[in-house]
C-alpha cells in the first residue's frame, strides 16, 4: 500500500480522509483561534428591553431581590436553579442572605408585576424569572443585552445589602457598551458624544432620592462593585467581571477620552 505522502488526492479522498486547501486550513485556524477567544464563563443574558421598565416599576429592595435571583437563572426558562434542584423560597432566602418573610414579601410583589413565575410542584413552590427578562446564556440573542457573570454575581450577593444590589441592578442598562461608563447615552460608540450622568439627573431617571443614590453609590465604590475614575470629574464605572456589554475590555485612556469630551467639561462632579 501507498503512502499517503505517494497518493494522490482522489486515492486519498476514497479512503476517507480530507484534502484541504491553502485557504481552507486558513479559514480553520481562523475559527478556532475564535472559538478559544471565546467567553467560557457562565452567564445570564439581561434583556435591554425590559430593563429601563422594569426599574421603573421597582423599589431598591425588589429590584435587589430581583438582581439576586438573576444570580441562579438555570435554563432558558429562566426557572431558579442550584445543584440541579429548583429553587424555592427557603432555599433562597439563606442564598440571598434575608429572611423567609422578607423573602416571601419581595418575590410575592415580583410574581404579581410579572417579573417572576411561581410554579407548584408537589408541595414545593419553585420560581422562575421571566424570560422576557433573562434566560441563562449559551450564545448571543439577536435582541441588545448585558451579560451578568454568575460566579461574580453571587460573589457580591455575599458582601451587598439588597438595596446595594438595587441600586447595581438599576444601573446596568445604563452602562455604555463600549466604554462601561454609567451614562445618558449608553449605545453611543464615539468617545465624543457620551455624556455621563450626574448624580441628580441619575437620580430623576431611576426614581430614586438623591439622598440614596450618594449613599449606595458611595457603599458600593467601597466594596468595589464599582470602580470611579476622576480627572476633571468621576466617571463610574463596572467591572467587566460582573457585566459585559461586548466581548473587549475597556482601557484608562479610553475612560479619559470620555471623561475630557466637551459634554462632560462643563462642571466638576463627584458621586
Amino acid at each position: 500500500m501507498k503512502n499517503i505522502e505517494e497518493m494522490t488526492v482522489r486515492e486519498l479522498v476514497e479512503l476517507g480522509g480530507e484534502v484541504k486547501s491553502p485557504q481552507r486550513v486558513s479559514s480553520d485556524k481562523a475559527f478556532k483561534k475564535r472559538m478559544a477567544q471565546k467567553d467560557q464563563r457562565s452567564f445570564v443574558q439581561f434583556k435591554d428591553k425590559g430593563a429601563k421598565n422594569v426599574n421603573q416599576t421597582l423599589t431598591l429592595t425588589q429590584a435587589g431581590t430581583l438582581f439576586g435571583l438573576m444570580a441562579y437563572v438555570g435554563d432558558n426558562q429562566g426557572n431558579l436553579i442550584s445543584e440541579k434542584e429548583k429553587l424555592g423560597t427557603e432555599q433562597l432566602a439563606k442564598l440571598l442572605k434575608t429572611s423567609k418573610a422578607s423573602l416571601q414579601r419581595n418575590i410575592g410583589d415580583l410574581v404579581s408585576l410579572g417579573y417572576v413565575i411561581a410554579n407548584k410542584e408537589g408541595r414545593k413552590v419553585v420560581y422562575a424569572v421571566s424570560p422576557y427578562l433573562a434566560i441563562r446564556g449559551e450564545k448571543a440573542d439577536k435582541d441588545l443585552f448585558s451579560k451578568l457573570y454568575v460566579v461574580e454575581l453571587r460573589k457580591l450577593i455575599q458582601t451587598l445589602t439588597l438595596p446595594e444590589l438595587g441600586m447595581l441592578f438599576m444601573m446596568i442598562p445604563y452602562f455604555n457598551t463600549k466604554f462601561y461608563t454609567l451614562c445618558r447615552t449608553p449605545y453611543e460608540l464615539d468617545a465624543n458624544k457620551v455624556e455621563l450622568f450626574d448624580r441628580e439627573r441619575f437620580a430623576e431617571e431611576i426614581g430614586v432620592s438623591l439622598v440614596q443614590v450618594k449613599r449606595l453609590i458611595a457603599s458600593l465604590l467601597k466594596k468595589q462593585a464599582l470602580v470611579g475614575l476622576r480627572t476633571c470629574r468621576t466617571a463610574l464605572i463596572i467591572t467587566p467581571k460582573l457585566v459585559s456589554r461586548q466581548n473587549r475590555f475597556v482601557t484608562i485612556e479610553e475612560v479619559t477620552d470620555v471623561i475630557g469630551n466637551e459634554l462632560n467639561v462643563r462642571e466638576r462632579m463627584e458621586w
